[in-house]
């Protein structure tokens, strides 16, 4: 729930201000959804301008009534009538509001003390003495197990004795609450400590209530004056190159790459220098090769090493790499010296993970975004047998989330090792072969025509340009030649996006791949063939390549969409902004809609 009162005091109808190009309760709104920590976001108002930008932004508002005190009574009489167990005050002017922080006020609620938790809090540390004297700042002082003793606008602790080595700590007005905590709120007077220091959470320590405090120290900007709004723009305008557009992107390539036929045999003596001792190789391979035994007698297992066969009838999950991570350290009590990826991108983007995941905690799912990962890898090996996906460079490892599907990008993901033996690619199915080499052609086509475009991405995304028609539209190319072109083409695709980025298709693609399954190069293919508007001519040849090799494209797939699932499809292609900026600048909101979106997708 997140409070939005219209008449602020000090900064009167600040949560509309412009931030960015949305309104600030907007971006709050927006930015708590995103973390996926929640069944329910609501925005609790007065305020029929609040309520009605809510609504026009597809988001969800509940109208409350004008006389409340707090934020807390707004909320109280919202959740009242709701089957909940705990509801979170995210405040409306903290636009920067992270996941890193709502997940440290939740896991309170699962340690040894949780029954003696009313409800939970988040404080960070300050140490500019300015900000500890401003009233503005409301500190927070703790006991032994990080319970609240008080809450003040004043420095608490006072430091009479300055030689004395004290912390003192910001209050967060982020609340998690038990919902009888909140609702005993709701109904008790309050008193005269709250009354004359104007902070709601000393209501509950008077009159005996439980407040845990964990710590964030996660930067961000609280907006209640218009210096704020100033310095929140500018952060908001400084943090999207560095974390999206960066001019002078440092991102590391594969190091070793072998190519030709054949060099699938040098696997052994390239594994051999990185192995430790009593720690095995993993071997995911595509389950196509299951009953393949020539194949498989050409990888050399010594040891404990291990074959795990990956169905790839669906785009990989996060559950799927959290269950691979968990079975490989429940049965081996180290880490193992590498994990090799043996197949086409969804093996490769299963062998990235794996092996981000050895090393990092919790899920794979926290880590969807841009450089979260902050454990180096264990060694993983790619050794693609579709030529086509780009995977094999790639600095991302796609993944379906609980919420949303989205890379992990990290300097972590690539692979040490790359083997590129064309031969591993014979047998692919026609539509196999068709849809991973337009998965390449799209990449090309979306960074060549991207606002991120440099001579470095357009040099290699070039080449592969030229290498797909070649492939595709031109009859003078033996099988085998063919077959090592599209290898390349592949991998200079992948090196072309790594210095810049993919744009519409691959955005409308994560909508049907999150919400239908449709798998990655199939839903660039169905997605594309839209998009005149964007890219004219590389949709007339795509149609061409279409028609010359007789490919049928899934068609309808968006026919029978229940009004959830649009939506859902919609939000899910929404949120790929640095797509979105790549494809249309930093104005991009102003031509992708979610009515935009809703016609692409009906025309599916």
């Amino acid at each position: 729930m997140i409070p939005a009162r219209y008449g602020a005091s000090r900064f009167p109808g600040k949560l509309m201000q412009d931030l960015g190009g949305k309104p600030v309760i907007v971006r709050t709104y927006e930015v708590t959804k995103a973390t996926g920590l929640f069944d329910e976001v609501y925005v609790v108002t007065d305020s029929e301008v609040i309520f009605d930008e809510i609504i026009g932004s597809g988001g969800k508002a509940i109208m409350s009534k004008k006389e409340h005190d707090c934020g807390s009574d707004r909320i109280a009489e919202a959740v009242e009538n709701m089957d909940i167990d705990i509801v979170v005050n995210v405040q409306g002017d903290e636009p920067f509001t992270s996941r890193e922080g709502l997940e440290k006020v939740l896991a309170v609620f699962n340690e040894p003390d949780a029954d003696k938790i009313d409800l939970a809090s988040l404080m960070t540390e300050i140490h500019d003495w300015k900000e500890i004297n401003d009233p503005n700042t409301v500190k927070v002082i703790v006991d032994k197990d990080n319970f609240a003793l008080y809450f003040s606008r004043s420095p608490i602790p006072y430091p009479r004795d300055k030689n004395v080595d004290i912390q003192y700590y910001k209050h967060k007005g982020i609340y998690a609450f038990r919902k009888e905590a909140i609702m005993d709120f709701y109904r008790l007077p309050m008193r005269s400590l709250e009354a004359v220091e104007k902070i709601e959470c000393i209501r509950y320590l008077e009159y005996g209530k439980n407040i845990k405090m964990a710590v964030s120290n996660t930067v961000g900007v609280e907006i209640d004056t218009p210096e704020d709004l100033a310095r929140a723009n500018k952060l908001l305008k400084e943090s999207k190159p560095n974390g999206i557009n960066n001019k002078f992107r440092n991102f590391p390539m594969v190091p070793k790459v072998v190519f030709g036929e054949g060099s699938f045999d040098q696997l052994p003596s390239i594994l051999a220098t990185q192995r430790q001792e009593k720690a095995p190789f993993i071997f995911l391979i595509d389950d196509v090769f299951k009953d393949n035994k020539a194949f498989l007698d050409r990888i050399t297992l010594r040891f404990n090493d291990k074959l795990l066969f990956i169905p790839t009838e669906e785009e990989p999950r996060t559950a799927q790499v959290d269950s691979l991570v968990q079975d490989i350290k429940a049965e081996f009590t180290k880490n193992p010296s590498g994990i090799i990826g043996i197949g086409g991108g969804t093996v490769m983007d299963l062998a990235k993970a794996v092996s981000i995941m050895l090393t990092n905690p919790g899920s794979a799912a926290d880590y969807q975004g841009w450089d979260l990962v902050v454990e180096k890898a264990v060694y993983h090996v790619g050794i693609p047998t579709i030529s086509g996906t780009g995977a094999e460079v790639s600095r991302t490892t796609v993944l379906t989330g609980p919420v949303r599907k989205l890379g992990i990008n990290s300097d972590y993901t690539p692979f040490d090792q790359v083997i590129l033996d064309p031969e591993l690619t014979q047998g692919v199915s026609k539509n196999q072969w068709f849809f991973t080499g337009m998965d390449c052609f799209i990449h090309c086509v979306e960074s060549l025509n991207g606002t991120f475009l440099n001579a470095f991405s357009q040099s290699y995304g070039e080449k592969a340009y030229d290498l797909c028609k070649e492939i595709f539209l031109e009859d003078n190319l033996a099988e085998s030649e063919s077959r090592a072109k599209l290898m390349m083409a592949s991998w200079h695709g992948g090196m072309s996006i790594a210095y810049s980025q993919v744009g519409v298709a691959h955005a409308l693609s994560y909508g049907l791949g999150y919400v239908l399954g449709i798998k990655h190069g199939v839903g660039n293919c169905i997605t594309f063939q839209f998009l005149e508007e964007f890219y004219p001519k590389d949709v007339a040849l795509f149609k061409e390549m279409v028609k010359k090799h007789n490919i049928e494209i899934p068609q309808g797939v968006c026919k029978n969409l229940t009004d959830e699932q649009m939506d859902l499809m919609i939000e899910v292609a929404m949120s790929m902004i640095p797509l979105w900026e790549n494809a249309l600048g930093a104005d991009w909101e102003k031509v992708i809609t979610r009515d935009k979106l809703k016609a692409l997708y009906q025309k599916m």
